[in-house]
């Protein structure tokens, strides 16, 4: 059957014959047939029949099929009436400016403007961290993302029905094509119809944008992901703490000394003897015959507190809410502090049994390499006491460590004379999992270990400690230390000393020995180095000995030993500096030490209260959590295509 082909009104019929006039219906003049109603016009249409091509001249079968029938017969009118006898509509104001040009102008701007406020909300969004709100900017992106869509559908429709009409008016269709051209919009498969592709495809274009449409929506809203992460800040820390040593000083072991606003006085690491009651702050301590001065006695019960929590963990302790208050709640925090305290520094002397054992400091080495296995029988030895500091210093004493003897008394009397060197010879195995040799009979003893000797001296060191606070829990790393010179600079010499006290003890020179009444400010500092040594000398001194193994002294209990073989650890010589180095971070556990610190202020205690804003110091501040991140490559791409398309549209805008 033969396909119904609608002319268009520039088509030339062919066998076109003029229509005689009725004389019941006037020939309708080019006024009446430029109003006559056709299924193809649409209210949203151009006004098309405005053309030259729609003359009395130029008949049709479109002009047949746009007279009105006549409601009633009228008698002369005939079966038809003309338009022309019914006057024109008049369209409302508010209709002809929704279906105006302006309107597709303004829709178009909101949909850019959408796209550009979508584009700039996430942008602000890309990085930050998820609240409890983030249901809520989801939400607003969505809706922004809707309200472009939504205007760039509308223009997109708008401009849909212009271009449609004018195709119509310039081309000729199909039935069926025209219905595609115009029912594409409602119904997909109208989208199928290859004439209207041939002959308007921007039409059909418009329509399948329209169908695609909710795809922007899908896409750009899609575009802002939450994904977990890490944020970091570099700012600044209320209660990052240090250590000053020289706040150890103060006039007398009974002069009341804390920190501003707190009620607790600061303890010190050592304890001290005195020589007349009421020590340093006796009124008499001014007349030289009463000899009046205080003198050291043993390390504190808080340090030996702190060193046996130390020692028995083999590792630094902190103190409990400490990176709370440092961090701040759900915060991690890194800081970097610098501080001057005592620290051996250690230098191997003989590896192997024919090596030759060095001297170190100018000092002979107490034992030699033949006491080790696999020549002799120790797996370790260690001598820290040479030169040690005696106690009683004097003999007989009442309490206090008053002596019973009259004054003046003994110039060397509480003189810090020498640090003990620490000597430590052990027996190195290559691997501490394997099982060896546990005594000279077996054939793998000279194989399995080799003997090692070290020396540690007491120096003062410079610090650069990076603390480092994550998941509550303190960790530190000793980025630098710089040794300085030996805290007493003397030279053990020999232990056959006689002058009135009942320490043995000879260092050389003399001279540089830290004598309590002439520099008092300096000997506390001194004594305090020297308590923090004589607990880790103590810990080390001893002796394992195979076969058994026979152990003597508390180096058995500590993490220098591994207790499968009882064994020293690998590399024990940096073992040891960094057993020292826990006990020293350790002491930031008790605030109440004098020689705690503010780091923002060294000079000030502590103490055990919070900081604030005059004690902030640098750190880092970080923390997991949900943020967002932003794909603008996906939004831009989709607003973009929207754009383009609404540009390909401008060119309808000016089609009268």
């Amino acid at each position: 059957m033969a396909s119904h082909r609608l002319q268009s009104p520039t088509d030339t019929p062919a066998g076109r014959q003029r229509q005689p006039s009725s004389p019941q219906t006037p020939n309708p003049s080019v006024e009446g047939i430029s109003h006559l109603h056709s299924p193809w016009l649409d209210p949203l249409s151009p006004n098309l029949r405005d053309s030259p091509v729609f003359s009395p001249n130029h008949d049709s079968q479109i002009g047949l099929m746009d007279f009105n029938r006549v409601d009633d017969a009228s008698p002369g009118l005939g079966a038809f009436r003309s338009s022309t006898n019914a006057p024109p509509k008049t369209i409302p104001w508010c209709k002809r400016v929704l279906i105006s040009k302006w309107s597709m102008i303004l829709c178009l701007l909101l949909g850019v403007g959408g796209a550009l406020g979508h584009h700039f909300l996430y942008d602000y969004l890309n990085g930050r961290e998820v609240t409890e709100y983030q249901r809520w900017w989801h939400r607003l992106g969505q809706f922004i993302s809707v309200v472009a869509k939504a205007n760039f559908v509308i223009a997109a429709l708008m401009a849909y029905q212009q271009v449609a009409w004018r195709a119509v008016g310039q081309k000729g269709f199909s039935f069926e094509a025209i219905d595609s051209l115009f029912g594409s919009a409602h119904n997909a498969m109208e989208l199928l119809n290859r004439e209207a592709w041939a002959k308007s495809w921007f039409v059909m274009f418009l329509a399948m944008y329209m169908w695609a449409s909710p795809f922007v929506v899908i896409f750009t809203s899609a575009t802002l992901d939450v994904i977990p992460g890490i944020i970091r800040n570099e700012t600044t820390c209320p209660s990052v703490r240090t250590l000053n040593f020289f706040n150890e000083v103060k006039d007398s072991y009974n002069t009341p000394k804390k920190a501003t606003n707190d009620i607790w006085t600061g303890r010190s690491l050592s304890f001290y003897n005195i020589t007349h009651e009421g020590g340093n702050l006796n009124l008499n301590k001014s007349q030289p015959q009463l000899d009046i001065f205080e003198y050291w006695d043993q390390p504190s019960f808080t340090l030996e507190t702190i060193s046996s929590s130390v020692f028995s963990s083999g590792r630094a302790i902190q103190r409990e809410n400490a990176p709370v208050d440092i961090c701040g709640q759900d915060w991690d925090c890194s800081t970097t502090i610098h501080f001057v305290a005592p620290g051996y520094d250690c230098k191997e002397l003989a590896r192997g049994s024919d090596d030759s054992l060095n001297r170190f400091d100018n000092v002979i080495a107490p034992f030699d390499l033949d006491d080790l296995v696999p020549r002799g029988n120790f797996t370790y030895r260690a001598e820290t006491t040479q030169g040690d500091y005696a106690r009683p210093q004097i003999y007989p004493v009442e309490e206090g460590g008053i002596p019973s003897m009259e004054p003046p008394f003994p110039r060397n009397l509480g003189a810090l004379r020498t640090e003990p060197i620490i000597w430590i010879g052990y027996a190195a195995v290559d691997d501490m999992t394997r099982k060896h040799a546990d005594n000279s009979s077996q054939p793998e003893w000279d194989k399995d270990y080799t003997p090692v000797v070290f020396a540690c001296q007491h120096r003062e060191t410079n610090y650069t400690v990076n603390l480092n606070y994550t998941g509550g829990y303190q960790t530190y790393n000793v980025t630098n230390r710089n040794y300085l010179p030996k805290i007493i600079d003397t030279t053990y010499a020999h232990n056959n000393s006689n002058d009135g006290t009942e320490d043995k003890t000879t260092a050389t020179p003399d001279d540089h020995y830290i004598f309590p009444r002439s520099d008092y400010a300096t000997y506390r500092r001194v004594a305090a180095y020297h308590s923090l040594g004589k607990k880790l000398r103590d810990l080390l001194s001893g002796t394992i000995k195979f076969p058994g193994p026979i152990a003597k002294g508390n180096i058995a209990t500590s993490k220098l030993i591994d207790q499968r073989q009882n064994l020293a650890v690998p590399n024990l010589e940096d073992a040891v500096t960094h057993l020292y180095e826990d006990l020293l971070i350790s002491l930031l556990s008790n605030p109440r030490l004098l020689v705690v610190s503010w780091a923002a202020n060294s000079s000030k205690l502590s103490g055990i209260g919070l900081g604030g804003e005059e004690t902030r110091y640098a750190c880092i501040r970080q923390r997991t959590g949900n943020f967002f991140v932003y794909q603008w490559q996906v939004l831009i791409a989709v607003y973009t295509a929207s754009f383009f398309i609404a540009c390909r549209m401008a060119p309808t805008l000016t089609t009268p």
